[in-house]
């Protein structure tokens, strides 16, 4: 009886033996800090947690075998396909996922990491592919850009391609699918291809975009780009853009000048004004160019005021050089009478351009490296020290191999890249997808990019703002546009945004006090240590349509010492009565600080959980205050009051903290005349300097408001040292 019940069970138990080992396989992890990726070697079933996010999904076919390999994973995608998932680089919350064609044989690229499950009521923000990447909430682009989910709590996610942004796509709808592959027109990959994602984590947006730039940095080895690596971010410049510029295909034709004479004139008079330009821009009107354009009809003149001559044409580049007619004895020439560097503009080719003949040209993208030196040594031989590729949109949508062959976006990128860093010369990227914006990440000498449309116009602000963080976390500095000096919010966004300043005005219309608020006098831009980005609750706000503010906040940083400068306006400006409230500890101050608004020079004392209220004023609708925490001595200091950014570092130099007071090592340029430095003072103060005279001390004792003046010694440049004291202290 008992034999025959044993037979019994084991034939009940025999199908369960056969069936697939669904679920009996072991459970592998790795981890990039508190970010877990486990996966299940049987059933394929893996998952990705930070604690407060959990992301899932699974592979069909399983992922045996599962190995271990430098701290990370490394299993079977699909037939032909394996795959890793490994930490990024780097110490913050990062995975780098990545697979390859292992066979011999081109496969269908998979989608890798694929997650099916998505936390509920996550909000996203990625960036269309239009020029300038437009910035875009709960509307997830398929295309290679970010996508940051973010909970209503702040939990944050960044999930991104991280090579082949070119080819690369995010699919999905960010609630039911997160999902890294390739455009629809690359059918099939060869043997060999490889594709990485990069996935990083944070407890709030900003550190999410913290550790992703990190990470990805690291992936590429990429160094962020010194706030002083090229001309256009050290000094003040002059812009010939359109939208703005006053020589846009314009000169003083009236006065009988040409256009060289005209721009010889205009910086003649303005070096004799004892106005500082660095540089000059100079905009598609110098070179050949046709009267073809790929995706509209342009007119044969593009101003007919001027000459019928091929610079004076809007379509495809004909030869990247100067035109008689516009530089009689060429650019060398011009360049040796302006003294000044250039950043020079290039375009998409023409369909008929003799480079076709000499290089290998893709749609209207140049893909040889030869076309790519030959414009890197006209630059270097004729006084152009940034290179501006304009664009970039029109390039990519009308060369269907750079979005549907490996390699061929690179070949375009890297070429250009490299042949000018084999120069010295920077680039600057306009007309951007969010695709090339990560392309840059890979080359050093990307030193800005264009954020937004044509001028800088106040409508400009809010996409300038939400893009100036993924563009600082690739690596360069975001650019606005040119503007007439005279606009007072343009100029203060634009040193705000830590990036280029350039007015674009006849020398008539050159605003002299508002160029010195963003430059000293010998042309060195006062800005601060990075671009001005959004806080955290702007991106809930928008993303929730509250209509709220957008605060966004840069600084300037003396070691321990920070001094922030917080800019809240409308996104629309036309609804801009809308209060705004931020905490100091919201701009990461935990003590208490002092807040000036430099348009009225009024100070409010604030504990860290304390409210900066105030409201959007004026037709641009914006608000500006200075926040400095108050010292042991009870001291604040906001800096120089003739600056928008009154402690950037061009002015002061070094901050001490005193027992009782505080001491300024300040630049003083030649010529440079009075300085009016500001702060608030629990009591009165006194001032000592050394390399300038103190003419007055004074202190509002209903506000703590003290001023301080100083007159530079005459002469070269030079370093002031300051040192402001509690009067009833000093002895």
């Amino acid at each position: 009886m008992k034999i025959r019940f044993g037979v019994l069970v084991a034939l009940m138990l025999l199908p369960l033996l056969l069936l697939p080992r669904v679920g009996l396989g072991a459970s592998y992890q790795t981890r990039g800090g508190s970010l877990r990726f486990s996966i299940d070697e049987a059933t394929g079933n893996y998952t990705l947690d930070d604690g407060a996010l959990h992301f899932g999904g699974r592979l069909p076919s399983g992922a045996s075998p599962v190995a271990r390999v430098a701290n990370g994973l490394h299993f079977r995608l699909a037939d032909g396909v394996e795959a890793s998932v490994a930490p990024a680089p780097g110490k913050s919350n990062a995975l780098v996922f990545s697979w390859k064609v292992v066979g011999a044989a081109p496969v269908a690229p998979p989608a890798f990491p694929d997650f099916s499950i998505v936390p509920a009521g996550m909000h996203s923000l990625s960036h269309r592919q239009l020029n300038f990447a437009p910035p875009v909430f709960d509307d997830p682009q398929q295309v290679s850009t970010p996508w940051v989910l973010f909970t209503p709590t702040g939990n944050t996610l960044i999930v991104s391609p991280a090579s082949d942004f070119f080819l690369a796509s995010m699919l999905g709808d960010a609630r039911t699918r997160v999902a890294v592959g390739l455009n629809a027109e690359v059918a099939k990959v060869p043997a060999g291809f490889t594709s990485t994602t990069l996935v990083a984590s944070a407890p709030d947006t900003v550190a999410a975009y913290r550790a992703w730039g990190s990470a990805l940095r690291g992936v590429y080895h990429r160094s962020p780009a010194s706030a002083e690596a090229d001309p256009i971010l050290r000094s003040i410049g002059v812009l010939t853009d359109n939208a703005g510029g006053h020589y846009y295909y314009n000169y003083e034709y009236a006065e009988g000048l040409d256009y060289e004479e005209s721009l010889v004139r205009f910086f003649q008079r303005s070096r004799e004004a004892g106005l500082p330009f660095g540089y000059l821009q100079l905009d598609s009107w110098w070179y050949y160019k046709s009267s073809w354009n790929p995706h509209e009809k342009v007119g044969r003149i593009k101003n007919p005021a001027l000459p019928d001559e091929d610079w004076n044409r809007y379509g495809g580049l004909v030869a990247w050089k100067a035109h008689p007619g516009v530089f009689p004895k060429g650019m060398a020439a011009f360049h040796e009478r302006v003294k000044v560097p250039f950043l020079a503009h290039n375009r998409f080719i023409d369909k008929d351009s003799p480079y076709r003949q000499r290089y290998e040209i893709s749609g209207v993208a140049a893909v040889d490296r030869r076309y790519w030196n030959e414009l890197a040594d006209y630059a270097a031989s004729n006084g152009i020290a940034i290179y501006l590729q304009d664009w970039l949109d029109a390039t990519y949508k009308f060369s269907p191999a750079l979005r549907s062959v490996p390699d061929m976006g690179e070949r375009f990128m890297d070429g250009m890249a490299s042949a000018m860093a084999a120069h010295g010369i920077t680039m600057q990227y306009c007309m951007a997808y969010p695709l090339h914006m990560l392309q840059g990440v890979k080359y050093p000498n990307l030193t800005t990019v264009r954020a937004a449309g044509d001028g800088l116009e106040r409508s400009k602000w809010r996409q300038l703002a939400f893009n100036a963080r993924l563009i600082h976390e690739l690596g360069a500095w975001p650019a606005t546009d040119v503007m007439p000096s005279g606009d007072t919010a343009a100029m203060l966004f634009a040193v705000l945004s830590g990036g280029p300043v350039g007015v674009g005005d006849a020398f008539e219309k050159l605003d002299r006090a508002n160029i010195f608020k963003v430059a000293r006098a010998d042309g060195d831009l006062v800005k601060p240590d990075e671009p001005l980005m959004p806080l955290n609750s702007s991106y809930l706000s928008e993303a929730e349509n509250a209509g709220a503010p957008i605060i966004a906040v840069t600084f300037t940083r003396h070691g321990s010492h920070s001094t922030a400068y917080v800019l809240a306006f409308a996104g629309d400006p036309s609804k801009g009565s809308t209060a705004f409230s931020p905490t100091p500890r919201e701009l990461g101050f935990n003590s208490a600080v002092a807040v000036f608004d430099p348009a009225s020079e009024t100070v409010a004392t604030l504990g860290p959980s304390e409210k900066i209220t105030g409201n959007l004023a004026g037709p641009d609708a914006y608000a500006y205050r200075i926040i400095a925490p108050v010292s042991a001595a009870g001291i604040a200091v906001f800096g120089d009051s003739g600056k928008f950014v009154s402690m950037g570092r061009k002015r002061v130099t070094g901050y001490e903290e005193l027992a009782h007071g505080t001491r300024l090592s300040l630049a003083v340029a030649p010529k440079e005349a009075d300085i009016t430095l500001v702060g608030y003072a629990q009591s009165d103060v006194v001032a000592h300097a050394t390399g300038a005279a103190v003419t007055s001390t004074e202190r509002d004792p209903a506000t703590g408001l003290f001023k301080v003046r100083l007159r530079p010694a005459v002469g070269p440049a030079h370093q002031v040292v300051l040192t402001v004291a509690v009067k009833s202290i000093d002895k």
